[in-house]
């Protein structure tokens, strides 16, 4: 007994890195984890965070650089020997390990969309592609919101929540899967010099929307995040998650926000596959919306700090690469052949 009592911990971080090594090379099981075990650390974990208004995984990074610093402190005053430290510095590396896979981080090894869905990849068809291109255009012009600089944020997030409610089923989510609740943050200021419109925390299944976006990019960037909450890793798919939920919507700036940045990502597909064609449909863009498209870009590009903002895409580039995501930060812009996909499913 005073043997299992000592190498309990031993034992049982153990046993989960294992679990984690399975899951990453057999699908099925971390599907089934997903389904079956998550929404309920979903649900723990956002029941305690959601009344909290502040950020659980800022006080997480707090904790952490206090520690390291005071570590290194312990050392220097040979309070703590070299080794012991570093023992220490692994043991916790790896426990955080374990607590991001077991919390959320499994979801990078689910089977891809097209086998969840179970649908083939779509075979590049131009005019098919065009054609979808111009009505989501058509679609986009129609759902115009004029300077939408006033809006109410918890209305917004309500919408959303009510979509994901109504359209789970046939997006393939397991609902509630816990609470979703925009929290703030003090990286805030670090995120928008990096140019992060948002992300979500694991650790405390905290979504986090930075509030310098603009109005019209919000509801589609809570709506991305949300879908991650579900269990969604892929930022694709992601992506894909938000354009159903806000172009279905009947919130005048939910809706515009959806086709608003879909289009965005068409058009740059459109661009790179058929360039003479671009200049032709972009024409048919409302001047107004393209006046938008302008104003996203100018925003971000005067907030943004080009060190900042490459040092980052490098780092969440090898992060996703390390977690399956073959195309790293370019995953964001694959959301293109999943719209087509989709299409073709609905049609």
């Amino acid at each position: 007994m005073k043997i299992f009592k000592k190498y309990f911990w031993t034992f049982l971080i153990t046993v989960l890195l294992i679990f984690i090594m399975v899951c990453s090379r057999l699908p099925i099981v971390a599907e089934w984890y997903m389904q079956n075990c998550y929404p309920k650390i979903a649900a723990v974990l956002s029941f305690f965070s959601r009344i909290i208004p502040f950020s659980f995984f800022d006080l997480l990074i707090i904790a952490a650089i206090i520690a390291l610093l005071g570590g290194i402190a312990m050392v220097c005053m040979k309070r703590l020997s070299l080794l012991r430290f570093g023992k220490l510095f692994i043991l916790t590396a790896l426990w955080i390990a374990v607590w991001f896979y077991m919390a959320w981080g499994i979801a990078y090894f689910r089977p891809d969309f097209y086998e969840r869905f179970g649908i083939e990849p779509p075979v590049e068809d131009k005019e098919f592609f065009e054609q979808l291109v111009l009505l989501y255009i058509d679609s986009l012009n129609r759902t115009y919101v004029a300077e939408p600089y006033f809006f109410d944020s918890n209305e917004v997030k309500t919408e959303i929540e009510t979509l994901y409610s109504k359209h789970h089923e046939i997006l393939q989510l397991r609902y509630p899967t816990g609470w979703r609740r925009n929290k703030k943050t003090m990286l805030a200021p670090v995120m928008t010099k990096m140019g992060i419109a948002g992300f979500f925390a694991p650790f405390f299944n905290e979504i986090k929307v930075n509030r310098f976006s603009l109005p019209i990019t919000y509801p589609y960037t809570l709506a991305h995040e949300m879908a991650h909450q579900f269990g969604i890793a892929s930022e694709a798919e992601a992506n894909l998650y938000a354009t159903v939920i806000c172009t279905s919507s009947s919130h005048p700036l939910v809706r515009y926000s959806g086709y608003l940045q879909t289009v965005s990502y068409l058009l740059g597909t459109l661009r790179k596959t058929s360039p003479t064609n671009y200049r032709e449909i972009m024409q048919k863009i409302d001047p107004r919306v393209l006046a938008d498209f302008r104003a996203i870009r100018e925003h971000w590009h005067k907030a943004i700090n080009p060190t900042l903002s490459a040092a980052q895409d490098r780092v969440y580039d090898a992060y996703l690469r390390t977690n399956r995501q073959e195309s790293g930060i370019l995953s964001y812009s694959e959301v293109t052949g999943l719209i087509v996909a989709w299409a073709e499913k609905e049609l």
